[in-house]
């Protein structure tokens, strides 16, 4: 008898523990971009998640805001918020990562051309603070990183504990809430936060995308390289002949304000 409810007691805890350690959710995050001329631009995502995949995927077009206070404070609840999913034919930036694989598959448009690109997981050392603060209702503890050129301070909580963030970043034992680059050219804001909750538009939103022509990380890296001399003819073909473009100014664009990664 005694044997019997050790093995069911053995049989509630091991389900209760695994019950536990599913977790789901999808973010709204805010991409925060600001320009050398002063102008802040905002593009909205979504993240999608559960403990082995992550989807983040771009929810709209970027919005000029005179103010990042504008955004307003973060909703989080257990329950499914009420948010607009841009519903497009056209093709959609996203990230789409995988923890079993240990790889990320993304797709980006340079200069009007679409790139997808599978390849490894960032591996980020990050360097943890024993600074913390509250983002919403979680306590987040502050990391350190640096990725393709660029250094992050983000804030994460290990009461979501997944390892997954906007965009490529991630590996830390906790969601990351908040993402700011160092020098102050791009950011990553929570908007709403729908965690452990039943939905299809999560469970649809962690499907893989389907590829057929897949590109190489070399041309990736390539298109990337050039972007500042395509951005540059594709500006001069909108004026008229014999205009030259100024490029010693605070108010010039510059390649390394046109894309979160840095390749030298």
């Amino acid at each position: 008898m005694k044997k019997i409810i050790y093995i069911v007691l053995a049989l509630v805890i091991n389900y209760s523990a695994n019950a536990q350690g599913k977790i789901n959710g999808i973010i709204d995050y805010n991409f925060v971009i600001n320009n050398p001329d002063g102008t802040t631009f905002v593009r909205p995502y979504l993240l999608y998640f559960n403990n082995q995949f992550s989807n983040f995927v771009a929810n709209g077009r970027a919005e000029r805001i005179d103010n990042i206070d504008d955004l307003g404070v973060m909703e989080t609840t257990g329950e499914m918020i009420q948010r607009k999913v841009i519903d497009s034919d056209s093709p959609r930036d996203y990230v789409y990562t995988d923890l079993k694989e240990k790889t990320m598959l993304f797709q980006e448009e340079i200069v009007r051309e679409m790139f997808i690109v599978k390849e490894d997981v960032a591996n980020i050392k990050w360097k943890l603070s024993k600074e913390r603060k509250k983002i919403g209702k979680y306590s987040c503890q502050k990391a350190i990183g640096l990725f393709r050129g660029r250094e992050y301070t983000v804030w994460f909580t290990t009461d979501i504990p997944v390892s997954f963030g906007p965009w490529k970043l991630g590996g830390l034992p906790g969601l990351i809430l908040q993402v700011d680059e160092d020098r102050n050219k791009f950011s990553f804001r929570v908007a709403k936060l729908s965690v452990n909750v039943k939905t299809k538009e999560i469970e649809d939103g962690l499907i893989s995308p389907m590829v057929d022509n897949m590109s190489t990380m070399d041309k990736y890296i390539e298109a990337i390289k050039n972007r500042q001399k395509n951005f540059e003819a594709m500006l001069l073909s909108t004026l008229p002949r014999g205009t030259q473009l100024k490029r010693d100014c605070d108010e010039c664009p510059k390649a390394e304000d046109l894309s979160l990664e840095i390749f030298k």
